[in-house]
Parts: structure tokens; sequence; C-alpha cells
């Protein structure tokens, strides 16, 4: 017994297909390339299609980076890519983010407020024993 039965509708339509043997529908894009290929083999003068990767498209011209959007509170300058913001409208550079007594990085570590400056921990400690009137450690 065969898998296919000669009387269904799908072995029907496909053996109309083998016998018909038309070229498959081509979009209007793949067409037109097409035909400029086989021209262009011939010798004919081929006029460039038009595309997003053509190389006659202007390509907008930057002038200049963008301006700072922040101001670093410690240096001065225009913050241009990586901020750390401190508290609303107060930001730093990365490396300006430091503690004022010691220079450690306050990154990994958290901030704490000596007045108007930032220091560590450990700073921020000894501010507090001292302008509490206890001893210093």
């Amino acid at each position: 017994m065969s898998w296919a039965h000669e009387d269904s509708e799908v072995y029907k339509m496909l053996q109309g297909n083998q016998e018909t043997k038309t070229s498959p529908r081509q979009s209007n894009s793949f067409r037109l390339l097409q035909e400029a290929l086989e021209s262009n083999s011939e010798g004919a003068v081929v006029t460039p299609l038009p595309s997003r990767l053509s190389p006659n498209v202007q390509k907008p011209v930057v002038s200049s980076p963008p301006p700072p959007l922040k101001l670093c509170e410690k240096c001065h300058t225009g913050i241009s890519d990586v901020a750390v913001r401190i508290t609303d409208g107060r930001h730093r550079h990365p490396g300006c983010y430091v503690c004022a007594d010691c220079g450690l990085n306050l990154r990994m570590r958290g901030h704490f407020w000596a007045g108007d400056e930032l220091v560590c921990e450990k700073h921020a400690r000894e501010r507090h024993l001292t302008t509490t009137g206890s001893p210093r450690r």
C-alpha cells in the first residue's frame, strides 16, 4: 500500500506542481537587482539602485561633542560621561568622589557629611567625637 492515495487532493496538487514547472515568484526589489546584475554582465551601463547602504547618501556631520550636562562640585569642571549623584543638583566625577580628609574613594563605602564636606566613616566618627567634646581615639 502506498503512503499517498492517488485520488486525494494533496496528491493531485503535488503532481500538478511538478508538471507545470513554473518559476517561483520574486519580489520587485529582487527582480530589479537581478536585472541590474544581468545587464552589468553584458557590459551595459547600470544606474545605481537606491538603498540605505548607498555611498551617495548624506551622513550627518558631528561638529563637536555635546556640552557637559552637569558640573562637578569639587573640581568645578563639566561632567560629560559618568557622574556620581550626591544629592539633587550636586554631582561629582567618580575620581572626585573621595574623602576630604584622607582621599579614600567613597564609591563602595558611602559618604558622610561633615559640615559641607564629604568624608569616610572613620573621619566622620572622628569629627563627631571631637565636636561633642568626647576624647578623640
